[in-house]
């Protein structure tokens, strides 16, 4: 791997090239993109420079590794603020010798976790299967010829040649296009081929599905054929940022505050603690990961899981903290009706 591996990378923004340019590569003309990449637009890269970009940038792939973790999904089932109050609910259950009513819970448990675990497991497969959807090769211009290369070892400011049927290698800024439509069902949700413009120049904040001067990595070429340069690849195309933000896999450490002297205050630590405590309290009940969807349902499934233990001790209290097993009983079932039937646990 090149250096550019192992080194903290900037968060992406949408549009730029790995080492970011003036303006994101869609509010260019084409041929500022290639001043800025020092790139040649027709014999493309030497060797050596391409060798040495590979260093810089890294290989075009979408992270390191691979493969699901099925280890990892088990646990995120059970650390699911829905699933909790069924545990205790069993617990409680067992704990008064109300095996009839554990049992049930427990398979409730079972089965919740089971459906679960494998609605996850295909989606993870899916996701994984992202690295898979680029073309083992691509066509790139060296040294003044048409070249077949591994799509891993494409870097910013080569010159890729796209036809029909191929799969865009990464990021690209159309310099030439000939009836080129491609498929971004995958990265923009649009059902229909999107016909691209190479002299089109849009805004900055213009979104990925009407940037029409941009081919985006892991898309599907449907007709026609097209010259680009590469601006981004890896994990700063546009599939990679899906990748990044569904994935979120690294362990993030907050780092203390720096006062303006460049020293870092006693407190500034233990604010940093607590932040890295919270936001790993976060990953793990699911709260601060995923997409937005699954953040608010997380969320929710959390406020529940309290308003189930505040209403279970309401009717603990109305009942004087009695312990029989009618009223610890009837906490439970309580604190079970907060789960809505139809949110999926």
């Amino acid at each position: 791997m090149g250096s550019g591996d192992t080194q903290a990378q900037p968060e992406h923004i949408s549009g730029q090239s790995n080492k970011p340019i003036s303006r994101p590569a869609h509010a260019l003309k084409w041929t500022d993109v290639l001043d800025e990449l020092k790139a040649d637009g027709d014999d493309g890269l030497t060797s050596a420079d391409a060798a040495a970009r590979l260093e810089e940038h890294g290989r075009n792939e979408l992270g390191e590794g691979g493969g699901v973790n099925p280890g990892k999904i088990l646990l995120r089932q059970v650390a699911n603020a829905m699933t909790l109050i069924l545990i205790i609910a069993m617990a409680v259950s067992f704990a008064i010798a109300s095996y009839i009513e554990g049992g049930v819970v427990a398979a409730v448990i079972i089965l919740n976790i089971v459906i679960g675990f494998m609605q996850e497991y295909s989606a993870e497969k899916t996701m994984d299967s992202l690295r898979s959807l680029s073309s083992p090769t691509a066509s790139a211009v060296r040294d003044g010829k048409t070249v077949t290369v591994s799509t891993q070892e494409i870097v910013p400011g080569d010159l890729v040649e796209m036809k029909t049927g191929d799969v865009v290698p990464a990021d690209v800024r159309i310099i030439e296009a000939v009836n080129f439509e491609t498929d971004e069902a995958l990265l923009t949700g649009e059902s229909l081929p999107v016909r691209k413009d190479a002299n089109s120049i849009f805004e900055d904040l213009t979104g990925p599905g009407d940037r029409l001067n941009v081919a985006y990595s892991s898309s599907t070429v449907t007709k026609g054929r097209a010259t680009g340069i590469v601006f981004a690849t890896g994990m700063h195309t546009e599939i990679g940022s899906i990748a990044a933000a569904l994935r979120k896999k690294d362990s993030k450490f907050r780092s203390p505050k720096q006062s303006k002297d460049g020293t870092v205050k006693p407190h500034h630590y233990i604010e940093a603690t607590v932040l890295t405590v919270t936001d790993a309290v976060g990953h793990f009940l699911g709260v601060n990961v995923g997409t937005p969807l699954q953040k608010k349902l997380a969320r929710l499934a959390l406020l529940l899981f309290f308003i189930a233990i505040i209403c279970a001790i309401i009717v603990l209290g109305a009942n004087n903290f009695r312990n029989r097993q009618e009223v610890i009983i009837y906490a439970v079932a309580t604190g079970l009706s907060m789960i809505p039937a139809s949110l999926v646990v």
